[in-house]
């Protein structure tokens, strides 16, 4: 059998694309084995799009931001499933079900003078048009600005995973999804909907 099993994964690209706009705060591994959390932006641009981002110029990640290799994963809703909630609990075992997509791609550094114009476009991401603002703050921004280092990961690969009970009979799956509402896990319980 492949691993993943086929119906763990989703190569949607609505799906793909909603998981890193949604839970944009991916963890980032670079080659050399360092890693670290931040927002990430996807641009439909290049063949397979490109990620964007930015560091404190302190970050070791920074030392392979030029040409280097990196891996982005966006980890979306997930929740515990307990084996009670299938047929026959004792011949089944508690699971993790999730959602992922792992972004691999070269990186390449952007020109300083993109640096402010990417926070920019950040924080219109999470604040909205009328929200905070850099040009609120453009002595703070001014200073802080020779400490980042703004990034471009162009994608080469993309893997998306949605372990959602797929395999499981739709009333096994309803049980998982009521368990999960009735836990208070709406977007665990809203994910598996849609995949249902």
């Amino acid at each position: 059998m492949a691993y993943p099993p086929p119906y763990y994964t989703d190569a949607d690209p609505d799906f793909v694309q909603r998981i890193m706009a949604e839970h944009s705060f991916a963890l980032l591994v670079a080659d050399g084995l360092d890693a670290t959390h931040l927002p990430l932006l996807f641009k439909n641009d290049g063949a397979k799009g490109a990620l964007y981002g930015h560091l404190a110029r302190r970050n070791p990640i920074c030392d392979s931001l030029d040409g280097g290799m990196g891996l982005a994963v966006f980890s979306g809703p997930h929740g515990y499933v307990s084996a009670t909630l299938y047929d026959d609990p004792s011949a089944n075992v508690p699971t993790w079900n999730y959602t992922s997509v792992q972004v691999r791609g070269r990186f390449s550094v952007l020109p300083e003078s993109d640096v402010i114009p990417h926070l920019e476009e950040l924080s219109r991401a999470y604040e909205g048009d009328s929200g905070w603002a850099v040009s609120d703050a453009p002595d703070y921004v001014t200073r802080i600005r020779r400490g980042i280092i703004a990034f471009k990961m162009e994608i080469e690969t993309i893997r998306a995973f949605r372990k959602m009970s797929g395999n499981k009979s739709p009333a096994i799956q309803k049980r998982i999804i009521d368990a999960a509402r009735a836990g208070g896990e709406e977007a665990f319980a809203d994910e598996m909907e849609r995949r249902s």
